[in-house]
């Protein structure tokens, strides 16, 4: 009674402190249409600016093609404020911004006479919330794609995957021209699209997706949108590529793609295929990275893991392989503004690889080191197919997405040394999806319906042999999970929204399992092998939440909650998970952010089993009815500084976290086994985060200067080893600064050092380690002569192993390549020159460590052709 109390007058603060608030807050919007002298042709492409008391601010916009525009502003404009309207070849006109109704700009044709003019466009602009970079600013001639490129601006980081982050976080989604022509693969766009087709790279800090929200619900991520040269639109563009060459163990070696795309006013195209054994992840492309959409990674819900291991260096140098990848993906434009998009892809990977193991358990008076070698082979098809059809208007949204994925996997390890064995897993996949939303927009008020299902079936396989005999898992899942939820979104007053979100999620998860065991297994022979059961849960919610945005003020408020229902296990849980956060914008450049979540868990299905379920030849995992509930709490301090024009970027965070887990995880060590297990004990977690990186751009050298720092600590008494409970305690400090310029007009340096240390302890015994972990990389490139290019570089790792022992690798490349005017390259490319063949590495998890060689690519060199049209 105190606590539901507490609620409504908590409920009741905040709504009244947000809403007083909000009375400070106007929002204003200017619509008009801009037409020629003669008053019937529209105008389309004017920038209409607005001007505070005379002065350029932040806030424009440009006509459509019919000449219409819409000026969004925070507050109403002054008797002093004017818009600038500006067109090239027409006379620029200002007006008084202190208008009502729908306006009629008509502009005067100027003529001009141009002798010869040299336009030399900025590097960044600004305009609003949008961040502008000129592509041309930032290219190199040895630019491959617009991957290499968007790697240079500063602010813009591209993790090694194709993952884009934009000061700090991660993108939504990228686009070209305003559109997903992909369904949010953005990746099979970044590493094929040349920069001589790009004409800018816009970012859109606050970009809200759905046009019907917009002023209602702010946008949470930033965007990308790609601008294309005008030379480049409604025409075929692509590029074509074939190499060779051979490496020093006496294989031959090959990659070859083609790309076509075409990006019109009623139809898009894009098309690729590629193939390859020189190490390239080429399937990676496929991979959806759109928040807003499914990842259409397979394999989920699984239980058998049996694969390759690479080391942590770039695929080219750790991928022994043999792949190949087709995608076609197609829009059409139709009418009303409706879209419709098809896709199909296809990849096949053949993966090996070759490692040396250490792996050290850390006990509470003890340590048992594990030594052991793997060779894997593994093999994959996997097939996808989506279409999805899309209105985006500004008063209804629609989105329908219906896909369907399929995998073949299988794969044979032999493992030498402690525990020897070979082990054989067959991991076919499959998953259909369907994905409805629907916004309606009345005025200052939206509502919405979306509906997300899902169906999966996993049938996995694994034979382990040993000296002793032979071992078998087979295990098939099949899950069905809807989502279904209206939500309704409320402006009061502008700059403050009110919101709530209600649904049902309910899923369904038939398991079965069988188990059989040879060997030395004691304590498992008399457990139950086998699984049968069907289990699920159904879950009614609903989420409040509240949003204020200001000049100065961005406020966050949810609260979801939720009641669960979990058959087989017959329990009903209520589940809670609070959010806040407060924004305060310094100015147009500093911000600090305020937040905070206290939530309880789900019940998870996926361990609702009871017997043992075996995932490779040496980790078994037994289920549990668990229907406790783990507690976490969280709170974060976070400052932004952004300067685009000047090409500066800051921001650092520091975080606390605290854990309360009802259960405990087991880790029992039964003869040649480890089985996982829960304990139904409490335990607790607390840690640690800070952070800051920044990046710089640096005028005349095209250049980039940018660093991270991070410290980490997590301590838990969460995890039990043969039934002690062993507290630990993990340390992280890392350092990362790097740079790229010109060094003269004819070479360019880019130089990245990476420094990690690591400590482990067991508080209160002796037990505790530590690792130091250093990787620099130094590349220069020279441009003698136009279409020349010639790329030095190297790689040093330097990473302490177990007993304190050190390890440095270095790696060396090089290659030459020359460009003819008609788009014709030709080079050579030679890696690892030195010919190294293992790389070393080592790290921390939870109580255990592992170092490890891996066998990586030997020296290689293939001489290449491409083209461009």
């Amino acid at each position: 009674m105190i606590f539901r109390k507490s609620y409504k007058f908590a409920f009741a603060a905040v709504l009244l402190l947000l809403s007083c608030i909000s009375l400070h807050a106007q929002n204003h919007s200017i619509e008009g249409k801009v037409t020629g002298e003669d008053g019937a042709r529209p105008i389309a492409g004017a920038v209409i600016m607005f001007l505070q008391d005379g002065k350029d601010g932040k806030y424009y916009c440009i006509s459509g093609p019919d000449g219409a525009f819409e000026l969004r502003l925070p507050e109403p404009p002054g008797s002093k404020d004017s818009l600038r309207v500006s067109i090239l070849g027409y006379e620029t006109k200002i007006i008084s911004a202190d208008v009502s109704g729908f306006i009629e700009i008509t502009l005067e044709i100027k003529p001009m006479n141009i002798k010869q003019v040299v336009v030399s466009a900025p590097k960044v602009e600004l305009f609003g919330d949008t961040v502008e970079f000129n592509v041309q600013g930032f290219a190199e001639q040895q630019d491959k794609n617009i991957e290499d490129v968007l790697k240079r601006m500063p602010g813009i980081k591209v993790d090694d995957s194709g993952d884009i982050y934009y000061n700090g976080e991660q993108i939504g989604n990228l686009y070209i021209e305003d559109m997903d022509v992909l369904g949010g693969r953005y990746t099979l766009l970044t590493k094929n699209i040349s920069p001589e087709d790009v004409k800018s790279v816009q970012v859109i800090e606050r970009h809200q997706p759905v046009k019907a929200l917009s002023g209602i619900m702010p946008g949470k991520k930033p965007a990308i949108n790609l601008r294309l040269r005008e030379s480049s639109k409604g025409k075929w563009i692509g590029s074509a590529a074939l190499a060779g060459g051979y490496s020093s163990d006496t294989s031959a070696l090959w990659n070859g793609n083609a790309f076509l795309m075409r990006i019109g006013r009623k139809w898009n195209s894009v098309n690729n295929i590629k193939t390859d054994n020189t190490g390239g992840d080429i399937r990676q492309e496929l991979l959806g990275r759109s928040v807003y959409d499914r990842s259409y990674s397979p394999g989920g819900g699984g239980f058998i893991s049996v694969g390759t291991s690479d080391a942590p260096l770039e695929s080219a140098r750790v991928r022994f392989n043999t792949s190949a990848m087709g995608n076609t993906s197609n829009t059409w434009k139709l009418d009303d503004d409706w879209i419709l998009n098809a896709s199909l892809s296809y990849s096949f990977d053949r993966l090996e690889s070759d490692n040396s193991s250490s792996t050290v358990y850390f006990f509470e008076n003890k340590a048992d080191t594990v030594r052991e070698s793997e060779s894997t082979m593994t093999r994959a098809h996997f097939l996808h197919g989506r279409v999805e059809v899309q209105a985006n208007k500004k008063e209804y949204y629609f989105r329908n997405v219906l896909s369907a994925m399929a995998e073949y996997k299988d794969a044979v390890q032999q493992v030498r040394g402690d525990f020897p064995n070979t082990q054989q897993a067959f991991l076919p996949f499959f998953e259909v999806d369907d994905d409805l939303s629907l916004v309606r927009r009345f005025g200052e008020l939206s509502v919405s319906v979306t509906s997300q299902n899902s169906f999966s079936l996993n049938d996995q396989r694994l034979e382990v042999l040993r000296d002793e005999g032979r071992q078998e898992q087979r295990v098939m899942v099949r899950d069905f999970n809807t989502d279904t939820w209206a939500s309704a979104n409320f402006n009061p007053v502008p700059g403050f929204s009110i919101g709530v979100k209600g649904g049902l999620d309910a899923s369904v998860r038939s398991l079965e399992s069988v188990l059989r065991l040879s060997g030395n297994a004691s304590g498992l022979v008399d457990g139950k092998l086998d699984n049968d059961l069907v289990t699920g849960y159904v879950r009614p919610y609903v989420s409040p939440y509240f949003n204020y945005d200001s000049k100065h003020w961005e406020l966050n408020v949810s609260l979801p909650l939720s009641w669960a229902y979990y058959w087989y296990v017959g329990a009903g849980r209520f589940i809670y998970s609070a959010m806040a956060s407060a924004k305060y914008k310094i100015g147009p450049k500093w911000s600090v952010t305020l937040g905070g979540n206290a939530a309880n868990t789900p019940l998870s299905i996926f361990s609702f089993y009871d017997g043992y379920i075996m995932s490779n030849y040496r980790n078994i995992s037994k289920g549990a009815m668990n229907t406790l509930q783990n507690e976490i709490y969280a709170a974060s301090l976070n400052v932004n500084f952004k300067d685009p024009v000047n090409m500066l970027y800051l921001s650092g965070g520091v975080s606390r976290s605290w854990n309360v887990y009802h259960v405990s995880s087991n880790r029992d060590f039964m003869g040649d086994y480890i089985v996982s297990a829960t304990d139904f004990s409490k335990a607790s977690g607390k840690g640690w985060n800070a952070s800051l990186s920044g990046s710089m751009g640096v005028y005349g050298i095209n250049g980039r200067v940018g660093f991270s720092l991070s410290y980490s600590n997590y301590s838990s008494d969460s995890m039990l080893q043969d039934g002690v409970r062993t507290p630990y305690l993990s340390q992280t400090v890392s350092f990362a600064p790097d740079f790229s310029g010109r060094l003269a007009s004819w070479m360019r340096l880019s130089y990245r050092l990476a420094f990690s240390y690591n400590v482990f302890s067991l508080p209160g015994t002796a037990t505790s380690d530590d690792r130091h972990d250093l990787h620099q990389s130094l590349g220069l490139n020279f441009t003698p002569v136009a279409g020349l290019d010639m790329e030095l570089s190297a790689e040093h790792y330097y990473t302490t192993l177990d007993g304190g022992t050190a390890k440095h690798t270095v790696l060396a490349d090089a290659s030459v390549s020359y460009t003819f005017k008609g788009g014709v390259q030709v080079g050579l490319m030679a890696r690892n020159i030195l010919d190294n063949r293992l790389f070393a590495y080592s790290v921390f998890d939870a109580l255990t460590s592992f170092s490890c060689q891996y066998a990586i690519r030997p020296f290689n060199i293939i001489a290449s052709v491409s083209f461009r049209f």
